[in-house]
């Protein structure tokens, strides 16, 4: 049963994890485990039937086991960031392509016929970017698939016989021939000329221009940044090394533990190898996450959900605000039971007055309570006033007294 792309993960297969084959990386290292059973075997042998005794301190496997799992466990998290910033990226180019798909098909005018196939040629290249980037990634150049041919055949470059085209194109064709073109960019350039004329021709305003320009720059920003995890590998260096360390860790093992273990230390060299081999292994699996392996994006189905996204937007024509605001069915206010339709010719007044008894500010005991304490404020001001003019008539009558004393002085 294939992957599906979904709300679930891992759902290709109802048996346990654990007792799964696909997807894992024993078919990867199954011979280099029987090659560890093997010299395991060896020396077993050697030291059951010789007089050779192995070394038995087991301080090596320590020393070399922490600094082989801390390379290890480096060499993982290494492959999984390039895994995930992969998986990002996809994401944000799907969000890209969504918010232009949205940005043409609602915000471009359309006065005639010309306009809408325009707009509908447009989105076709956006979801033609998305399966050419899928291609590109993984190192598949040029355009005769069965997911890109019939988004292409617009395309002068693509469409034209090479019979007929002029010899500057011809020598351009032999050279793409040669060298691997870069197929999403390209688009770009069409989908760029695209939002220029829309511009030009006053089709739609200022402000979705700029969001349709930064939409295609975020675009090609995904682009270079899948470029740059395809392109930039781990260091050749840092890879030998860890090679290296693990096998001689691995080969070290079975002359510190056939002493101990006897016969027992080859499953448990093999057990050993099958862990270490195993991580080694998952950090080049992911490493490259655009290829069409198993535990790879699964780029196929990004593709076609992003196709059948678009496919459905543009099914039905942009929705204009009359249609569906001023539907008989839209109840703005619940409690009202009237529709948008039947409010709209009720005064401005009459709907505030609405909207305030569904959704009144306080309840009704708040309500009392704030009737109370403006009541009270209200009582308390005049009788604050008269105590102001009690406390200056005491002031008065005791000036006076104060001035009739010094005149008898």
């Amino acid at each position: 049963m294939p992957r599906k792309y979904g709300t679930t993960v891992h759902v290709s297969s109802r048996r346990p994890l654990m007792l799964r084959l696909k997807g894992t990386v024993i078919l990867a290292i199954w011979r280099q485990l029987l090659l560890i059973g093997l010299f395991s075997a060896i020396v077993y042998l050697i030291f059951r039937f010789s007089s050779w005794k192995m070394p038995y301190s087991l301080s090596l496997v320590s020393v070399m086991g922490m600094v082989v799992s801390l390379l290890l466990v480096f060499r993982t998290n290494t492959a999984y960031d390039r895994y995930w910033e992969g998986r990002r990226l996809w994401s944000q180019m799907t969000l890209c392509i969504r918010n232009l798909t949205r940005t043409i098909w609602v915000c471009v005018q359309e006065t005639e016929t010309r306009d809408l196939l325009e707009k509908k040629s447009a989105i076709n290249l956006l979801v033609a970017f998305a399966f050419a980037t899928k291609h590109y990634l993984r190192d598949e150049y040029g355009y005769n698939y069965d997911d890109m041919i019939k988004l292409l055949s617009h395309i002068p470059k693509y469409s034209i016989p090479t019979s007929t085209q002029p010899m500057e194109s011809k020598q351009a064709l032999a050279f793409d021939l040669l060298t691997p073109t870069n197929i999403p960019v390209e688009l770009s350039y069409y989908i760029g000329s695209y939002i220029k004329s829309c511009s030009n021709k006053g089709k739609i305003d200022a402000s979705s221009v700029t969001v349709m320009n930064n939409a295609l720059v975020s675009m090609m920003d995904c682009l270079t940044g899948f470029e740059r995890i395809l392109r930039t590998p781990i260091p050749l260096a840092y890879s030998i090394h860890l090679h290296h360390a693990t096998w001689i860790y691995l080969l070290a093992l079975p002359f510190q533990l056939v002493s101990n273990m006897g016969a027992v230390m080859i499953p448990a060299t093999m057990l050993a190898a099958f862990t270490l081999l195993g991580i080694l292994g998952i950090g080049y699996e992911i490493e490259n996450p655009f290829n069409d392996d198993y535990n790879d994006l699964p780029l196929d189905d990004f593709c076609k959900v992003i196709q059948a996204e678009v496919d459905s937007m543009v099914a039905a024509r942009a929705p204009v605000p009359a249609e569906w605001i001023f539907s008989e069915n839209n109840y703005p206010l619940v409690q009202s039971h009237l529709s948008a339709r039947d409010l709209s010719l009720l005064s401005l007044d009459e709907v505030h007055s609405l909207m305030q008894s569904e959704n009144p500010r306080y309840t009704k005991e708040e309500e009392e309570k704030e009737k109370a304490r403006v009541k009270h404020q209200k009582s308390a001001q005049p009788q604050r006033k008269d105590n102001d003019n009690g406390d200056g008539n005491i002031s008065s009558v005791a000036a006076i007294g104060v001035g009739a004393d010094t005149s008898n002085d």
